[in-house]
């Protein structure tokens, strides 16, 4: 698969019911057991003998993609290390493919053109950036909460649009 668009699954409403058996078993198992994925679990395929276990963080993976499917999220999975677009990264990082060239332009995102044209971005990078984004953003909404207690919602609304911009 060539681009992040293209590894989106998106949930299919016939699905729905296996889904939510899938999920309901899990969750059942964690009440039961804990979040410990012991007994083991197994994939298993048409043989008698046809089955593999699953390994914990496989058996977690899992469950996060039924839980996302079964409430009609989309979901997708991509490596860490891989190489995205301008696009790519402003759709993770929820702004415009201008603002993210002009991160790449100020130095506040790392970028490489490994052809003659066109930049891309490592996807940890652009990751860790989303992360330092939301810290920022907590962090000014805690330090101005307390400022800000006696403003109405408009107010705020306008503050936090701000803060948006210049961050």
């Amino acid at each position: 698969m060539s681009n992040a668009s293209a590894e989106i699954v998106s949930p299919v409403p016939a699905d729905a019911g296996g889904l939510a058996d899938v999920l309901s078993f899990m969750e059942a198992h964690e009440a039961r057991q804990g979040t410990s994925p012991e007994p083991a679990f197994f994939l298993s395929g048409a043989g008698e003998h046809d089955r593999v276990e699953l390994t914990e963080q496989l058996y977690e993976v899992l469950k996060r993609v039924a839980h996302a499917l079964s409430h009609g999220q989309s979901i997708s999975i991509l490596t860490r290390d891989r190489e995205i677009s301008t696009q790519q990264a402003a759709e993770i990082l929820g702004l415009s493919r201008p603002t993210v060239v002009r991160l790449i332009e100020d130095g506040e995102l790392h970028a490489h053109v490994p052809g003659a044209v066109r930049r891309k971005l490592r996807l940890a990078d652009v990751l860790a950036y989303r992360e330092e984004l939301r810290s920022r953003r907590n962090r000014f909404i805690t330090e101005s909460s307390a400022e800000f207690a006696d403003a109405d919602a408009d107010e705020v609304a306008e503050l936090l649009a701000e803060a948006k911009r210049t961050h």
